[in-house]
């Protein structure tokens, strides 16, 4: 009786646990890399107004010429400060929900499904697709 309850106790305790239904997602990748090779892509294909470049969407960016983290730099070609490649970043990390790269949120979207615009490539092997991957490996 004893071995069934801690079998119960064993079962109960880990479907509370980490890894049951969770999403495992990705592990962080580089933040240096990130503005290289993620940033000005994603800024370019996903930072206007329209789409990810406004505070309404929960994957919200900052653009040069575009939306600023201070009002007075709106539309200014100044380069991103390290605060808005930082908060860029954070918001990228809040899309790797899942262990591969191409299965998460970021690039699911990004391919077209579930996206409520057009998709941002047409094909993984899209070569600004291919460099948002090298960073997330």
């Amino acid at each position: 009786m004893k071995s069934l309850l801690n079998g119960l106790l064993v079962m109960v305790l880990g479907a509370c646990g980490p890894g049951t239904d969770a999403t495992v997602p990705l592990a962080a990748p580089d933040r240096a890399s990130f503005e290289l090779e993620a940033a000005p892509l994603l800024a370019k294909r996903c930072g206007d107004v329209a789409c990810h470049g406004t505070e309404r969407h929960a994957f919200a960016l900052y653009a040069v010429g575009r939306r600023r983290l201070r009002a007075a730099d709106t539309f200014s070609s100044k380069p991103l400060t390290a605060a808005e490649l930082d908060a860029n970043f954070l918001a990228t990390l809040g899309f790797l929900d899942a262990p591969a790269p191409v299965d998460t949120t970021l690039l699911r979207k990004a391919l077209g499904m579930g996206h409520g615009g057009d998709a941002v490539f047409a094909h993984p092997s899209d070569p600004e697709c291919q460099a948002v991957l090298r960073w997330l490996r």
